[in-house]
């Protein structure tokens, strides 16, 4: 696990992805700084820290790019690794399930990192520059989130900490099983392009609440878990989605795998 690690880390997709979700999440954060100091507004009446580094997320371009940028962290050199051969020569030297759970278990854990690494540094940077969230002091810094949202009476307290470690445990959570979605759609579909775009085109038909026009049943979004919606009832469901859609790809993947290795 350790060499596929340091493989993954070093490659070009983990980079990209990972500077792409920062520079997306800076665009609004800094377009907004920008505008108050240009506005004349002295710091105490500009947003918070907090407001700054989730801004971005609620409202910024990290929703689209979300689904583009995890599955190109790691799934699209799955599809190098099955062209070149070398996924059936890993296998054989160990064997398909091991090979399964090690793809797996670093793919999870890349698209964790490229995702959350980016928006905690850039919180850190916000927090250095911005005053710290504190509505008793400042009432500006209010954010009326809805009663139903499960940070709704801490999203201040300790200067945000319970909204920024949600936010960043929902992220890496959702990155990852997203990421195992990717390698699923790589094994059998091994090109590049649609390994990207697949995940992306189920990730807005999700987001656009097809089952409510479909079948009458909405669900939550596919990013409910780090966006301004969040309640217990919706953690729940899409908790229990994100394992269904885990056992589905993951199955699906070991079966492509051990598929692509007996027919080589």
């Amino acid at each position: 696990m350790l060499e596929e690690l340091k493989k993954a880390f070093r490659a070009r997709q983990f980079w990209v992805s990972f500077g792409t979700f920062f520079v997306v999440i800076l665009g609004y954060s800094l377009a907004s700084w920008l505008g108050s100091i240009s506005a004349g507004e002295y710091i105490e009446y500009r947003e918070s820290a907090l407001h700054m580094a989730l801004g971005g997320v609620y409202f910024g371009g990290f929703m689209l790019m979300f689904p583009f940028c995890v599955a190109f962290c790691y799934a699209t050199g799955q599809v190098d690794e099955m062209r070149s051969g070398m996924m059936q020569w890993r296998a054989f030297r160990s064997s398909i399930g091991a090979y399964v759970k090690l793809k797996i278990g670093a793919g999870m854990i890349v698209a964790a990192c490229a995702t959350c690494t980016a928006f905690v540094l850039h919180a850190i940077l916000w927090y250095n520059i911005a005053l710290p969230i504190e509505p008793e002091v400042y009432p500006n810094h209010a954010i009326y989130f809805s009663r139903q949202f499960i940070y709704h009476d801490v999203y201040a307290l300790w200067h945000g900490l319970p909204l920024y470690v949600g936010t960043t445990i929902g992220m890496a959570f959702t990155a990852a099983i997203w990421s195992v979605i990717a390698l699923a759609i790589s094994i059998w579909i091994p090109d590049k392009l649609l390994v990207v775009a697949i995940p992306a085109a189920i990730f807005y038909i999700w987001n656009a609440d097809i089952s409510f026009y479909v079948f009458g049943v909405p669900l939550p979004s596919p990013a409910s878990l780090f966006n301004d919606g969040l309640s217990v009832q919706k953690m729940a469901i899409t908790l229990l989605m994100y394992a269904v859609a885990f056992a589905v790809s993951a199955g699906g993947f070991y079966m492509g795998c051990r598929r692509r290795c007996q027919h080589v």
